[in-house]
């Protein structure tokens, strides 16, 4: 079996595992390959006991003496699964970016694709503990970048220090925007690591407006650790796959909600 589709089996079984229930069509579109491809693929893990095809829907066979696919987070990893859902997030967030703003940007697959789509026609300044953000704003000609620095966490790309906590504290800050690992059914914003709730809580605290993106698979799982409440969130910015359920608990919740 190719390397190629090989990593594109673990895409699959990446994707059933975050969102359960994913037509052929929305692999194909996804994955950037045929049909065809994609059907031969999930009969492949469903002969392996991995998938159930139902009607043209692929649905994850999880085993309790299976061992994890996935152990660790892995943020290149993270960045190819549900790709064209998180650039349009990216690009919407990008959009919200105004002349001489301070913008605080946090590390995650989905603020990626903000950093990859910064707007070239204003000046503005990011604050930022990412690694991967970095690489993209230190290249933009109009952008002022403050790093906050520290020890390095290669799986989420993020600097971590009592120093960068305070650097954080003392920066007047515009506009927030942040990655989750999920969304809870409490209304609990979860991330990977305890490091992340320092960074993401003092930054939270900081800035006038704070905003999530986060694409739908996301919403109603519960992740490790806490760092806010959907309430703390002031815009919402998602793919059009969100559940009608969960929109209506958004704007319940007073939040502004961009569907992408």
């Amino acid at each position: 079996m190719s390397s190629k589709k090989n990593n594109r089996l673990d895409k699959i079984i990446k994707m059933l595992m975050a969102q359960n229930g994913i037509t052929v069509h929305e692999f194909s579109e996804n994955l950037d390959v045929s049909e065809i491809t994609i059907r031969r693929d999930l009969q492949a893990l469903e002969s392996a006991g991995k998938v159930r095809l139902i009607n043209g829907v692929a649905i994850y066979c999880s085993s309790r003496t299976e061992r994890p696919i996935y152990p660790a987070y892995n943020l290149e990893y993270e960045c190819t699964v549900f790709q064209k859902k998180k650039e349009r997030i990216g690009k919407k967030a990008a959009s919200l970016i105004a002349e001489n703003d301070i913008i605080a940007l946090d590390c995650g697959s989905t603020t990626e694709y903000l950093a990859q789509n910064l707007p070239d026609d204003r000046r503005f300044t990011i604050l930022t503990g990412s690694m991967n953000v970095l690489r993209h704003a230190s290249g933009h000609p109009d952008c002022s970048v403050i790093c906050t620095g520290g020890y390095l966490h290669p799986s989420t790309q993020l600097f971590s220090s009592p120093e960068g906590i305070s650097l954080i504290r003392h920066t007047s800050i515009n506009k927030a925007f942040f990655s989750a690992s999920s969304i809870a059914d409490n209304l609990n914003a979860t991330c990977i690591a305890a490091y992340e709730v320092d960074y993401k809580s003092a930054v939270l605290a900081k800035s006038q407006q704070n905003i999530l993106l986060v694409d739908s698979s996301k919403f109603g799982k519960s992740f490790f650790r806490s760092f806010a409440r959907l309430s703390d969130f002031d815009v919402v910015i998602t793919d059009d796959e969100l559940s009608p359920a969960w929109r209506d608990r958004i704007q319940e919740a007073g939040l502004t909600l961009y569907l992408v």
